[in-house]
């Protein structure tokens, strides 16, 4: 990995009841977050509190995080494209824009819960020619293209955010052409090279037709001292996966090697940074997004963690912060 990437985290929300302390604790670990140097927070969206995932509607969230930073980027890592009305999203992100001073990232695929589409009377086989759909209505509202016979556009203008679009999805030339960024993260059936050549495969098509840069999300979970807990909900989620038919095959009685193959980084420092370095190398227009948090993290270890990530593995793969921390 090379230096003068962005430096982010990623929330995605988790909490074993459904409690709004956990949307508190958002964004109290956004605020933190800032006052260390991060560059970006993203959240991501789950229904139904699958996987323990408490937030279907990260816009309104990132709305009230907007309201209490100033500088970190907020992204959304990411929101399932195929089982939202493209127009209402564009109008939700174009406002969530403008209140935060052109700092929305918008992340967007195509989902995997079969559960969560039978809910939303959507086809979960046709998620991805549903994804497509969207996707090209959104572009057209956030490209200021008329809606309708009679001119309709969207209001208020969302200028800028087309290119601070971000895909999740292995059909990566399709998001080149796009000139979209690419959000990546370890695949548990790929082998462990699999990301760097993801990534090449991104950079090789790219055109650069819009005037946008080349740009690579690298989304890693990462836990500097797992405890009890933290092992139990990966196993949780492990066995949760396995039930709905995304994690094949069994889970290996030597958890470490589920760890790996998750790509679940952990223990001492300098092992992780070791391990971070052997992944896709990012530049000055990519992030490197680290996940700190599992059902049962208390706020204090997440900040802990982030604090470390701060003082000691960023520094040591090549980020510099962009300010001084409070």
């Amino acid at each position: 990995m090379s230096g003068g990437f962005s430096l982010g985290f990623l929330s995605r929300v988790y909490s074993p009841s459904a409690d709004p302390k956990v949307y508190r604790d958002t964004l109290e670990l956004f605020k933190v977050a800032e006052a260390l140097g991060f560059d970006s927070g993203w959240v991501a969206q789950h229904h139904f509190a699958s996987e323990h995932g408490r937030l279907p509607a990260p816009l309104v969230l990132l709305a009230a995080v907007a309201q209490r930073t100033r500088h970190i980027s907020l992204g959304t890592g990411i929101i399932v494209l195929p089982q939202e009305p493209p127009l209402r999203l564009a109008e939700d992100a174009a406002v969530l824009d403008l209140l935060s001073n052109g700092r929305l990232e918008l992340g967007l695929g195509a989902g995997f819960d079969p559960e969560t589409f039978l809910a939303f009377g959507r086809e979960h086989d046709a998620r991805h020619r549903d994804y497509e759909q969207h996707l090209h209505q959104l572009l057209n509202a956030l490209g200021n293209a008329p809606l309708t016979d009679s001119g309709s556009r969207l209001l208020p203008r969302a200028n800028g955010l087309s290119h601070r679009l971000w895909e999740a999805t292995s059909r990566v030339e399709l998001v080149a052409e796009r000139g979209h960024g690419l959000i990546m993260a370890p695949n548990p059936h790929q082998p462990a090279d699999a990301g760097t050549d993801l990534v090449n495969r991104y950079r090789n098509a790219w055109t650069g037709d819009n005037g946008t840069p080349a740009r690579v999300a690298r989304v890693q979970a990462l836990f500097p001292a797992p405890d009890d807990a933290t092992r139990n909900d990966i196993r949780a989620y492990v066995q949760r996966q396995q039930r709905i038919g995304v994690f094949k095959g069994a889970i290996n009685d030597d958890f470490d090697t589920t760890l790996k193959r998750l790509g679940v980084l952990h223990g001492p420092v300098q092992q992780m940074v070791e391990q971070l370095q052997q992944g896709p190398a990012l530049t000055a227009h990519d992030q490197l997004i680290l996940q700190v948090q599992t059902v049962s993290t208390p706020l204090r270890d997440a900040i802990r963690a982030l604090e470390i990530i701060r003082e000691h593995i960023a520094p040591a793969l090549g980020w510099q912060p962009t300010g001084t921390p409070s």
